[in-house]
């Protein structure tokens, strides 16, 4: 055997390991999915798709668990006010880091940021209880909102920074030739050449806010039975309905689950 033939074999062998490693590694997560998806099918065929998505649930009856249309609309409304939240203050927060970085406030804003990535988000659930819930006197999904949009700040603020400090200094410095202030530059100019890094920013936040229990269970309360009238009202959302219901012995709640 020549050493064409060698390589070529050492290759071929090569290829099939890695493609194997990367299959044993990816089959638990298939697995999670398919199985998911197989049982989630026969619950919503139970109930239909519609009474699914828009019906009360009715755990204690197997055969026919409802839906999941107070929680559904819950996370519609956390997702909507939280982005619309979060995302005014994460881009003056990314202007400020990226405009004046070296000063010490613009080392501490992005200092900050970066704490709030690894915070524990039950404890942004407790502040959120301490300052919104307790003075109102009640749970809402404006608290829910204001928590989750404080879990989605870091990421924004972390993606528009760095997508407005790869901005040649060379634009900034023709749009001053022209004119423009450096409010105008920055507000009408650099944002809008920026965009792709924002809106990556606000889906990664937003991806990990819509997943997020923990601060749901002090703000939001649970009330998967009724719909809210306003965002003043109790809620619920998906990933808390599947917490609470998981842990239920009914297999209604299981299934709903």
């Amino acid at each position: 055997m020549d050493v064409y033939t060698r390589r070529k074999i050492k290759d071929a062998l090569g290829r099939f390991l890695i493609a194997l490693i990367g299959l044993v590694a990816l089959f638990p997560l298939f697995h999670i999915f398919f199985s998911i998806a197989y049982n989630g099918v026969k619950v919503i065929a139970a109930s239909g798709i519609v009474e699914f998505l828009t019906g009360i649930p009715n755990p204690t009856n197997p055969r026919s668990p409802g839906g999941i249309g107070p929680a559904l609309l819950g996370s519609i409304v956390l997702a909507v006010v939280a982005t619309a939240i979060a995302i005014p203050i994460a881009l003056n927060a990314a202007i400020f880091v990226s405009e004046f970085r070296g000063s010490p406030a613009s080392r501490f804003t992005l200092l900050l940021s970066l704490l709030l990535v690894e915070f524990p988000t039950i404890l942004v659930g407790l502040f959120v209880y301490a300052v919104v819930v307790e003075p109102m006197k009640g749970f809402s999904l404006l608290a829910g909102s204001i928590a989750l949009a404080l879990v989605m700040l870091p990421y924004v603020v972390a993606q528009a920074s760095e997508a407005l400090r790869q901005i040649p200094r060379d634009l900034r410095e023709a749009a001053y030739s022209l004119g423009l202030s450096r409010l105008k530059t920055v507000y009408r100019l650099m944002l809008g050449m920026a965009r792709r890094g924002i809106l990556v920013g606000v889906l990664i936040g937003l991806a990990k806010a819509l997943g997020e229990t923990a601060p749901l269970l002090f703000t939001v309360y649970g009330a998967f039975n009724t719909y809210p009238q306003t965002i003043l009202d109790p809620g619920a959302a998906i990933p808390l309905l599947i917490y609470i219901y998981a842990q239920q012995p009914g297999e209604g709640y299981r299934e709903l689950a």
